[in-house]
């Protein structure tokens, strides 16, 4: 699924502190999607489903897969995220503040993955969501 708004960034420089403050978002968010993914993928694996739905067991596995990559892809960003923050909050706690701005691509790089990360991860919950309340007993 594709994400229905296109990622633009909307400022061409950060301060070290706007940078770190929206790592901490992004790992704070990334927790949050850790403890979600894990739900979901119980959800799934549970038998709550109503039995006379074809091919049911297979489009679970398939949604449990999904589920799998999201959790994968959850990790690498936030990895990715917690090494920007360290770095730039390294800089902060220095107070000794270069002229180098080889954060700021970083940060945009970044910042366009979570942007589209979180963009299929909502367009994924909302087909699950309308999938399951049209399963559950």
């Amino acid at each position: 699924m594709n994400p229905t708004i296109p990622y633009k960034a909307n400022d061409t420089y950060k301060s070290y502190r706007e940078v770190f403050y929206d790592a901490s978002l992004w790992i704070s968010d990334f927790d949050f999607f850790k403890t979600e993914l894990l739900f979901l993928k119980v959800l799934l694996k549970s038998n709550s489903f109503k039995s006379n739905i074809p091919n049911l067991f297979e489009r679970l596995q398939l949604l449990i897969k999904e589920v799998d990559q999201f959790t994968e892809e959850n990790n690498i960003l936030n990895k990715k995220a917690k090494h920007l923050s360290n770095f730039v909050g390294g800089i902060i706690k220095k107070d000794v503040f270069s002229f180098n701005d080889d954060y700021l691509e970083q940060y945009h790089n970044l910042a366009e993955e979570v942007f589209l990360f979180t963009q299929k991860y909502k367009n994924f919950k909302r087909g699950l969501y309308e999938f399951l309340s049209e399963i559950i007993l």
